[in-house]
């Protein structure tokens, strides 16, 4: 009798205990109470995140912008040098150009130098050779022959003939051809052979001279 009775109260005791969970329960539930504050064990702990091992973190990010930011300066400034030295190519190309040009005109103007060298060469032998057969000639033939000639050929002939007589040693005879000539052709003759700035004879005319002579 006495061990029913203490049963009872035990299943009382429980009873209560049970409804006084399920009531504290509802209280925390509905924010009635914190039950975190009377039992903090109760307390949830923040969920630990795991992460995705392929997933960047914040960090990881900002290091990864700051990495392309750094790759996209890198590409701006080659593509800057790359453009500084398409000028400087350029420049040296034309600079190249220029030289190349300048190399032709001095090739050219020596060119030019030696062909009126070879001229003046072949002038001064085709003189000469008119001045000799001038001076063989009997005076009046050459006279003669002179008259039909230009002025300035006239002179230039008597000039290689006073100078081929000073060479060898002998009087030039250009002083008495002159005479041999009109009064007024002979003073034309000698007012051009005193000027000093008096042109030379042109090949060509020299060439059909040397005809006349032979």
């Amino acid at each position: 009798m006495v061990l029913a009775e203490k049963m009872r109260i035990f299943y009382l005791v429980l009873v209560i205990l049970f409804l006084l969970a399920i009531g504290f329960f509802m209280f925390d539930y509905f924010r009635i109470i914190e039950a975190e504050e009377i039992f903090p064990f109760l307390a949830k702990k923040p969920s630990v995140v795991n992460w995705d091992q392929e997933s960047p973190t914040e960090i990881e990010k900002l290091e990864i912008e700051k990495a392309k930011t750094r790759i996209i300066e890198e590409m701006n400034e080659i593509e800057r040098l790359r453009n500084e030295l398409q000028l400087e190519k350029e420049k040296l190309q034309a600079e190249a150009a220029d030289l190349e040009r300048i190399r032709q005109g001095i090739k050219e103007k020596e060119r030019e130098l030696k062909q009126k060298s070879k001229e003046e060469e072949s002038r001064k032998n085709k003189l000469k050779v008119l001045a000799s057969k001038i001076s063989n000639m009997p005076p009046p033939k050459a006279v003669e022959l002179l008259s039909n000639w230009p002025d300035q050929d006239i002179i230039d002939v008597f000039k290689q003939m006073d100078k081929d007589a000073e060479e060898e040693g002998r009087p030039t005879i250009t002083n008495y051809l002159l005479t041999l000539f009109n009064e007024k052709r002979r003073a034309v003759i000698a007012n051009k052979w005193l000027d000093s700035e008096a042109e030379k004879v042109p090949e060509e005319n020299i060439n059909s001279l040397l005809e006349e002579v032979n």
